[in-house]
């Protein structure tokens, strides 16, 4: 599983970008990349479409034990 802001990194996005994209601060942005359990999910959806990522690879873990 992959974070957000890993994901973000591979592609070579810059957190001000997606931020613009989503219509929210770079600082809102930010704390969302620090604890993604506080993203709401219609944000969450859109960050994953603008990064080019799924959001099953980035928001829930493997079920598997």
């Amino acid at each position: 599983m992959k974070t957000l802001r890993e994901a973000r990194e591979d592609r070579g996005l810059k957190q001000t970008y997606v931020a613009e994209k989503l219509k929210i601060t770079r600082q809102t942005y930010s704390k969302y990349e620090d604890n993604p359990k506080i993203m709401p999910v219609y944000l969450a959806e859109a960050a994953c479409a603008v990064i080019g990522c799924d959001i099953s690879e980035i928001f829930f873990d493997s079920m598997s034990s």
